[in-house]
């Protein structure tokens, strides 16, 4: 066996069949920074809000993979293979982190796209 082969042999994959995609491509995840300063008291607020689109953010336990597995809560160095199965693809936004990651269908005018996901762990 080819030290390739074995490699990937030894990690850990998923294969979740007919995922429904309707995160918008445009949507992004901004970062707020706000201070406000009244006569009693000083704030400094943090604020994370999604813009331009529904942002589609799927946690790994929410996925069963063919076999009727429940995929784990947290998963080490995820990456996430999309494979289209109609004409609207799918593409993963950002990167993926330990519990989650964020996905998006690449056609603004169609409603939703149908892939499936290859989710390995690289360890």
């Amino acid at each position: 066996m080819t030290d390739t082969l074995a490699y990937l042999r030894g990690r850990r994959a998923w294969l979740v069949r007919d995922f429904s995609v309707w995160g918008a491509l445009s949507a992004y995840d901004f970062s707020f920074l706000l201070s406000e300063d009244d006569s009693a008291s000083q704030r400094l607020l943090f604020l994370n809000v999604p813009l331009g689109g529904d942002l589609q953010r799927v946690s790994y336990d929410e996925l069963t993979d063919i076999h009727g597995n429940t995929l784990p809560a947290t998963i080490i160095n995820p990456k996430v293979a999309v494979l289209p199965k109609d004409a609207v693809g799918a593409v993963v936004t950002g990167r993926e982190n330990s519990e989650s990651f964020t996905i998006a269908k690449i056609s603004e005018k169609a409603s939703a796209s149908v892939c499936d996901l290859l989710i390995f762990e690289m360890g």
